[in-house]
């Protein structure tokens, strides 16, 4: 268990709920802990959604984890080098979201929505999602096909 995932439960549990809007939760891991500054809560934020352990849902964090289950120090505290830890590299769902952000000028979280909904609707995987979303915005999804197609493949035929 990584001390991300240590701390993402502990900021969740002491704010005794499983969703968090933006705010509230830059609010807690600053203000309410004192655990960051603003800038640094928000930094937390990202490192959360890029290494996949919080979810936007509409307007709301989700941890991805069953943050309940985690084991958490009594008095935890996140070590002061969380923030400068190494993010593990960004999956196709989240290379497609910052795409289509930058091509047109969408907010993220605006087309994580957009994903989240697609994926619930039809009952997807979420990079089968994605590809639907970009091929919606006009992006060319046909580099990315192959390996979606692969990644389902082998994570199936377990």
């Amino acid at each position: 268990m990584s001390e991300l995932e240590i701390a993402l439960a502990q900021l969740f549990r002491k704010k005794g709920k499983s969703s968090l809007t933006e705010k509230e939760f830059v609010f807690a891991a600053s203000l309410d802990l004192r655990w960051f500054t603003p800038k640094e809560a928000q930094k937390f934020l990202d490192i959360g959604l890029d290494s996949e352990l919080l979810a936007l849902d509409g307007d709301k964090l989700k941890p991805t984890f069953d943050h309940m289950n985690t084991d958490v120090p009594k008095g935890y505290v996140p070590d002061s080098q969380l923030l400068a830890a190494a993010v593990k590299p960004k999956g196709l769902f989240l290379k497609l979201v910052d795409q289509i952000s930058l091509e047109k000028d969408i907010p993220s979280k605006d087309i994580i929505s957009e994903v989240n909904l697609t994926q619930d609707r039809m009952n997807l995987d979420v990079d089968v999602a994605a590809l639907i979303v970009a091929q919606n915005h006009g992006l060319d999804i046909s580099e990315h096909i192959d390996k979606v197609e692969e990644d389902l493949g082998s994570k199936y035929r377990k």
